[in-house]
């Protein structure tokens, strides 16, 4: 969740298991209308990366539609790059931490390494 004092401005949520690629895959990604191109994006991607490092993963994925040039543009600054299957339709029904959302969309796929954080590993 993005805030600005205690105000809400965006959120992320994060999907740990049964993802499309099989890593954590960041998911629902919104920031207000109002305070979008401010850097709130940007700032949820890398909270849900960091949050991923810290839980040992060493990949994360995300989709877009594939007519958000915008967030295309976004990903791809951040390191994102294709996971290498094909554009998938979503039609119908689907279940967001808000409730159900009815959708028709085609979803490219990224995929993006992450860092290895040794900060809690021990030497033997």
């Amino acid at each position: 969740m993005a805030w600005d004092g205690e105000e809400p401005i965006g959120h992320a949520h994060i999907a740990w298991a049964g993802t499309k690629l099989g890593v954590p895959e960041i998911q629902d990604v919104f920031v207000r209308e109002d305070r979008r191109r401010q850097g709130v994006g940007v700032a949820l991607t890398v909270a849900a990366e960091e949050t991923a490092v810290a839980r040992g993963h060493r990949g994360i994925s995300l989709s877009y539609g594939i007519d958000n040039a915008p967030a295309k543009r976004l990903y791809e600054k951040l390191g994102y790059r294709d996971a290498g299957i094909e554009p998938q339709r979503v039609h119908g029904t689907i279940m967001l931490r808000s409730g159900p959302f009815e959708v028709d969309d085609t979803l490219i796929y990224l995929i993006k390494d992450l860092p290895v954080d040794f900060s809690h590993a021990r030497s033997s």
